[in-house]
């Protein structure tokens, strides 16, 4: 124990010596704002967020708040969860191939079907869709520790705010972007600002169209029984198109409204995993499936914000609904023969209402009070799919029947409605997730603030009465759980001088329990799981000067009752679930330092540090023997995060309308043990690195983008897996996992009007 405290320490000495010789290497009194000619010039610009849901600059916030702006967004191409996961320290995020996420921040939450952070779109959460692409953004907020007492259940480990921008009455503009590149990708989206008159009403549209072949290729090898497949060779391809279009105004002198509609749809594929036989990873891009996995998923979502001016107080109605139809289909075998697969039609609908009340007068006190209210309906009625598949005495596998008979629909893509009576007689249908579940909560929040000479308290609590019911139609068993849970939080600020200062904060965060897909253990009542949570304790210091922002964090979270995804072989069925399976605690370190060097380049610098570890009495019985986790590694969390970023945008010759643009990325992921939390697999530590170069005129701009440039091969996910080759491959586990975009090539136009 006391040596990995001076191994997590060892770390941040280290960083904070490469943040010091940082700031000496670019003249620290000049830097710091030192009364010189050039001091005068280039500064670092103000961000302005809405973590504490009121507009705030980044640097007044007692907590650990990381931003992307809109022309980083724009520049870079960050258009994906993948790239935001990149993108800042101690933020572990990608999209599983199923098109949901996987995130954990500084190690709370998880990966698979369990949470633990949440996705918002203008303060709305995003609960069905939320690897959809949003586009048009102000920028991106992602808020590190418990976030409950603003937010509520369901972000214990933090959130993730997708900021729209809003529709400008002042003037019309817009922007038109194409983007080609390898892997037959074509992206192209465009948005428009108009005013509608002079009425102070405006209207905003956005549009996009992206489609790409993906990296991995089914080459089809022939079967065990001589049948060669025909599924489409791009078995990673996707097609993905949408729009969003906002309207804003006033209604009268003191109420105004909002209003925004969303349509996204997506055409992909489901659950690619590789398939890794050995610790000792491959990385090959080859996945020869019976059936190409796939995906289709659609989205309608609409958003109604009414604000109320009422001199001293100012009142917000945030309104919202959301339906999603999602169909999965996945090959789960991973493998060319026809042994087992997975069909998932699902139905989501969402309806969120907020009712939120904050003071807006000056002075030392200030306070935000409120309520809210959303249910989550999902119907899901999917079944395992188990062929036919006939072993001979020499191992082979020879069926499905259909297949042995050299039917060639046997090799025909399947996506239920697609489906012989061929197909259907050789394959042994098990009802899977047959159920309706409806998840709710109700809430309310209160936070105050007291400010006096250069000292700062707030003080916030919510009370959250979630509820889960869950009604399983294989099994006849409906159940139902709820409970009331208390988020305490509070920070206390103290400025040194008008531009820097040091904060404690404390928050408590919890993640909702829940039911399992079936009754496992054999009782008259779904096997269910418990809550999860935290009490999260954070020391920071945030400092701004002329050219030059710090910020630094240290942080200590001790984690109840863990919930942990866990998949394992019973029966002839493959079983998914969640399970408490013990407590943790992490320690850890960030640091963020940006710099402006000119007024042509700037520098970012981010580090983050994790130390995470099981607490003792965790173990888990795997019905073969008692596992003991306490002392070990919690799963899906990086040790060590690092982000470096540079941005260069200057003349191409004196008094030249054309500019140089480039810019630079690398980010390093730190070594992460993956699902499940027993009978792990460790995926070693990579690079990615990013870069652009272009040209931009007044109101145009063309970009060389090179994603992943030295073409490093990883996973953004791993897992142990049951091995469904048995007996021809041998019993036991294998590894599976999702890999990582390789290097991709694409050159971008961008218009302004």
């Amino acid at each position: 124990m006391i040596n990995r405290y001076f191994a997590v320490a060892a770390r941040v000495a280290a960083t904070m010596s490469a943040v010091t010789a940082l700031a000496l290497a670019v003249d620290v009194p000049t830097a710091f704002g030192e009364a010189t000619e050039e001091a005068a010039g280039p500064v670092v610009e103000e961000i302005i967020v809405t973590a504490r849901k009121r507009q705030e600059s980044l640097l007044e916030i007692p907590e650990s708040v990381a931003a992307l702006s809109g022309d980083q967004i724009a520049r870079q191409s960050i258009d994906n969860l993948r790239d935001i996961g990149l993108s800042v320290p101690n933020l572990n995020l990608s999209m599983r191939t199923d098109g949901f996420p996987n995130v954990t921040i500084r190690g709370i939450g998880g990966f698979g079907n369990t949470q633990g952070v949440g996705f918002y779109l203008d303060d709305v959460q995003v609960f069905s869709d939320a690897s959809s692409r949003f586009g048009d953004l102000d920028r991106i907020e992602v808020l590190k520790g418990p976030q409950g007492t603003l937010y509520g259940g369901s972000n214990i480990g933090g959130a993730v705010k997708f900021v729209s921008a809003r529709p400008d009455p002042s003037d019309t503009f817009g922007r038109v972007k194409g983007r080609f590149g390898e892997q037959s990708m074509v992206d192209v989206e465009a948005a428009a600002n108009i005013p509608l008159g002079d009425s102070g009403w405006a209207t905003r549209v956005f549009g996009f169209y992206y489609q790409d072949d993906g990296f991995l290729t089914n080459e089809n090898p022939p079967r065990l029984n001589g049948v060669r497949g025909n599924e489409k060779k791009d078995i990673g391809a996707v097609e993905e198109f949408g729009g969003r279009i906002t309207v804003s105004g006033p209604l009268s002198d003191r109420l105004s409204a909002f209003a925004a509609l969303r349509y996204n749809e997506m055409d992909g594929f489901s659950n690619i995993w590789m398939r890794e036989l050995t610790d000792d990873f491959q990385y090959v891009r080859v996945v020869n499936n019976s059936t190409n996995s796939t995906h289709k998923r659609d989205t309608l979502a609409g958003t109604v914000e009414l604000e109320l001016d009422l001199d001293s107080v100012s009142v917000v109605s945030l309104t919202s609904y959301t339906t999603t139809d999602s169909t999965r289909y996945t090959d789960a075998d991973i493998n060319e023969e026809f042994i087992f697969d997975a069909y998932r039609p699902e139905e989501m609908d969402v309806f969120t209402q907020e009712l939120r009340f904050t003071s807006t007068t000056d002075g030392g006190f200030s306070w935000l009070g409120g309520a809210y209210y959303s249910l989550y309906a999902e119907k899901m009625r999917s079944s395992q799919i188990w062929w036919d598949a006939r072993v001979d005495a020499d191992g082979n596998i020879s069926g499905p029947l259909g297949c042995a008979a050299g039917m060639p629909t046997c090799s025909g893509v399947w996506l239920g409605e697609n489906l012989t009576p061929e197909m259907e007689m050789n394959a042994l249908w098990v009802p899977f997730e047959i159920r309706d579940r409806d998840k709710s909560h109700l809430a309310a929040f209160a936070n105050v603030g007291y400010d006096w000479e250069t000292w700062e308290l707030d003080l916030g609590i919510r009370v959250d009465r979630w509820k889960n019911s869950t009604d399983n139609f294989d099994t006849g068993i409906s159940s139902s759980q709820d409970s009331v849970e208390v988020l305490p939080r509070a920070s206390l600020t103290k400025w040194i001088n008008e531009e820097s200062m040091v904060y404690f904060t404390y928050a408590k965060g919890y993640e909702p329990g829940g039911y399992n897909l079936a009754n496992f253990e054999g009782e008259n009542d779904l096997f269910g799981f418990d809550i999860e949570e935290v009490s999260s304790f954070e020391l920071g210091w945030k400092a701004r000067f002329d050219r030059l922002t710090l910020s630094a964090a240290a942080f200590y979270i001790d984690y109840t009752d863990r919930q942990v995804e866990f998949q394992a072989q019973v029966g002839g069925q493959v079983i998914e679930g969640i399970i408490n399976l013990g407590d943790s605690e992490q320690y850890g370190f960030e640091a963020e330092v940006n710099l402006q060097v000119s007024e042509y380049l700037s520098l970012m610098a981010g580090v983050g540090i994790i130390d995470a570890e099981w607490k003792d009495g965790a173990f888990v019985d795997t019905g073969d023997a008692v596992t003991d986790l306490g002392g070990t590694e919690v799963p899906n969390t990086n040790d060590t995060n690092w982000v470096l970023a540079a941005n260069y945008n200057a003349p191409l010759a004196p008094a030249s309308q054309l500019r140089l643009v480039a810019g630079l990325q690398v980010s390093r992921t730190g070594k992460f043990l993956g699902l499940q939390a027993w009978d792990t697999v460790r995926h070693p530590s990579f690079t990615v690195v990013n870069a652009q170069i272009g040209v931009q005129g007044d109101r145009w701009e063309v970009l060389l983008q090179v994603e992943n440039l030295t073409d490093e091969e990883y996973y953004t996910d791993v897992q142990r897996f049951p091995n469904l080759h048995d007996p021809v491959f041998g019993p036991g586990n294998i590894n599976i996992g999702t890999m990582g975009q390789p290097r991709l090539v694409a050159g971008s136009l961008s218009y302004r009007f």
